[in-house]
């Protein structure tokens, strides 16, 4: 395998493949990891976690009624049991198993604030299964669209892939295009039908036959379907799963990852193969037939100021309509907050003791303080309906790279007869940062400063009256400055989608730039990297055990 990946290398190098570049480092990050990671995927409320939990025999992964799991979690064996923390930043923390929820939650870490880029539960529990790791994933389809685009950029990690499929609504369209995407990237894609309990046996046959008839509807090809359940006959359902798939696995440890890592290496140059037969039959064509392949297959709708007009076009449209929205989900918080404030002045300002220039301080203080919170409990209630609407425009930055690239393939394919390898892409949508909290002096005038003309036992109710009346004025001046804080960081993420899509559409369209600009001078290379691509490719599909 290495020799496979250091010639895709080499080849991407020598003829410009600008696009397979990211393909190449995520396969060397998954080489590096020398465990064969089992990822559970599948919708929400699937069982994925419970899954984990049951089959592990104890509560390690947090589960809930509703989206539960923000962020990757792998579990892993070791001598002692404990958590690591892994930050987008790089920095990692140790922390209390106990406080897990605290960083994979939605409740305590809504839209992954807290910026975790993985959390990893180290345990003995986990030391009969040598080498192995189980992986939870955020389920796809709930609520918050973060989750599902996080688990989409985990699937090139799987080393084996059970699709949870919950009995009570069994193989949906869902998890048929999970199944196509994953099984790009690894060999073994296992059903585990979850919620076995609710049904009876003759119920779940019917249920068993759908999903079989469906896959081989759609792969031609059936997969291993495992049932399972936390609440009735788990001890058979596990010792099954164990003999069948995790033994097995153990076992020929060495054998199986390295089946994975050829299944990995051959997809990534199945790709590499399609830009080289591209570019060789782009090769022995003239320059004047160079031309039209170029009209014909880039057009006017293919040039990067056409993308660039288009992609601007999404960004301009949403970011119009972003301030309207973010104001309609926080204003209608306006009311509550400032009557529970007012009714909370009124229970400390008789605590409050001195001068007017200190009860004013007292009331700045007391004001920020009780206004942050609040404020940012409101955010953070909302901060869902704010990430999606970045992902609403990142879907449509998505659905314009889909259609482009299956406008240029299908062009390709008139001209040259082949088509682009199919690829799925998004841009990160990252976590909004919640803006701080601002709130004027007490007093428009500097008055508080004249404190010794006013005192307080002769004036205390009338400045609580004053007092009291500022705080709409507060609210309101803050859910605006917040709103057009917000407004700021959303559209600054759409800003950074579109520059993510510009460039990954420039990458693909350079590559295929060069690909048709080669030169007949050219052919017999570009012709002797194929045939060697293609000869090594055939040569592990011949020899199996090929471990070079």
């Amino acid at each position: 395998m290495d020799t496979l990946l250091k010639n895709i290398e080499q080849i991407c190098r020598q003829h410009k493949f600008h696009s397979l570049e990211e393909h190449i480092q995520s396969l060397k990050q998954f080489l590096g990891h020398k465990q064969i990671d089992l990822v559970i995927l599948g919708q929400f409320k699937a069982g994925k976690s419970s899954f984990i939990n049951s089959f592990l025999g104890r509560d390690l992964v947090p589960t809930g009624v509703i989206p539960v799991t923000s962020v990757i979690t792998r579990l892993q064996q070791a001598e002692t049991e404990k958590l690591l923390v892994y930050f987008r930043d790089k920095e990692t923390v140790e922390e209390k198993l106990s406080n897990i929820n605290d960083y994979v939650s939605e409740e305590k870490n809504p839209e992954n604030e807290k910026n975790v880029s993985l959390v990893e539960i180290r345990s003995p529990l986990l030391n009969q299964f040598n080498g192995l790791c189980f992986v939870d994933t955020p389920g796809l389809g709930s609520a918050f669209r973060h989750n599902s685009i996080t688990t989409n950029k985990w699937i090139p990690e799987a080393g084996v892939a059970f699709i949870t499929i919950s009995a009570e609504r069994p193989l949906g369209e869902n998890e048929i295009e999970l199944i196509k995407n994953i099984s790009k990237s690894t060999p073994e894609v296992i059903i585990l039908l979850t919620k076995t309990d609710l049904f009876d046996k003759e119920e779940i046959h019917q249920i068993k036959s759908f999903i079989t008839k469906r896959l081989i509807q759609t792969f031609n090809s059936e997969l291993r379907i495992f049932e399972y359940s936390s609440v009735s006959n788990t001890d058979s359902y596990k010792t099954m799963i164990i003999h069948e798939i995790i033994e097995p696995l153990i076992l020929k440890f060495k054998d199986e990852r390295e089946k994975i890592i050829k299944h990995k290496v051959i997809s990534l140059a199945g790709k590499c193969l399609s830009y080289l037969e591209i570019a060789f039959r782009a090769s022995l064509k003239s320059d004047k037939e160079k031309d039209y392949l170029c009209k014909t297959i880039f057009g006017e709708k293919a040039n990067n100021e056409f993308i660039r007009q288009e992609l601007n076009l999404i960004s301009d449209n949403s970011k119009s309509k972003t301030r309207d929205i973010v104001y309609g989900l926080l204003s209608k918080y306006e009311h509550v907050i400032t009557e529970d404030l007012q009714i909370a002045f009124k229970e400390e300002y008789n605590d409050w003791d001195g001068n007017l220039y200190a009860v004013s301080r007292k009331y700045e203080e007391w004001l920020k303080l009780s206004l942050s919170g609040i404020l940012k409990e409101a955010v953070a209630k909302e901060n869902s309906n704010f990430t999606e609407i970045v992902g609403k425009v990142y879907a449509h930055f998505s659905f314009f790279t889909r259609s482009f690239r299956d406008k240029l393939s299908g062009n390709i394919f008139k001209v040259l007869g082949i088509r682009l390898a199919s690829e799925e892409w998004e841009p990160d949508v990252k976590t909004l940062e919640g803006p701080d909290v601002s709130v004027y002096r007490a007093f428009d005038t500097p008055i508080d400063l004249l404190w010794f003309l006013f005192p307080m036992f002769v004036f205390k109710n009338v400045f609580r009256n004053y007092l009291l009346r500022q705080i709409p004025r507060e609210v309101n001046k803050n859910i605006y400055r917040l709103t057009s804080a917000i407004n700021k960081t959303i559209n600054d993420e759409i800003s950074k989608g579109n520059t993510q899509t510009m460039n990954y559409l420039l990458d693909e369209t350079k590559t295929v730039e060069n690909l048709l600009s080669s030169q007949q001078s050219k052919s017999a290379d570009i012709e002797k990297s194929r045939i060697e691509l293609a000869g090594m490719i055939t040569n592990i599909g011949k020899h199996p055990d090929c471990k070079s």
